[in-house]
């Protein structure tokens, strides 16, 4: 009987103590929400490398616990005016992301994201290149103008046809 009354007090520590995780981690969560949609920006990143990692935290219980990341190294231009002059910049800055986001991104292609820092939120839309798209049109006006011109039925002369 005694351990039947001790089980159910360690159960009970279990739930309390997985109850109270489960708020102080969706607690942290809304103000990380709350944060990232004050300072999202969109840009577009052309994605020259990506990589998994298993990284040490910088505080808390991560700090003795690996973890995976997501990690993506793309080419962002960074605008930014000053007192009228505007300057643009190149700069290669190490993102890190999601593991959905991760599996949507594909190396040495342009995409349209929401950036807050170093930390991509969503993958916009693939960015085509300019003679990608210079390409397609090309092509759908090689295959209209193919449409529209008549058959040309070629007669052999003197012969029965």
């Amino acid at each position: 009987m005694w351990y039947w009354i001790i089980i159910g007090g360690i159960l009970v520590i279990v739930i309390a103590v997985y109850t109270v995780v489960f708020i102080f981690a969706r607690k942290r969560q809304k103000a990380f929400d709350a944060q990232y949609l004050a300072m999202k920006e969109r840009h577009e990143v052309f994605v020259l490398n990506k990589r998994r990692l298993r990284e040490r935290g910088q505080s808390g219980v991560t700090k003795y616990v690996p973890f995976r990341t997501y990690q993506v190294v793309g080419r962002v231009t960074v605008g930014q005016t000053m007192k009228g002059v505007h300057m643009n910049r190149v700069q290669n800055v190490t993102f890190r992301t999601t593991k959905e986001e991760y599996d949507k991104i594909q190396i040495n292609h342009k995409y349209r994201m929401d950036i807050m820092g170093n930390y991509i939120g969503n993958v916009v839309s693939e960015v085509q290149s300019k003679r990608a798209q210079q390409a397609q049109r090309n092509a759908k006006s090689k295959a209209q103008s193919a449409e529209d011109k008549p058959k040309r039925r070629f007669l052999r002369r003197g012969g029965n046809s």
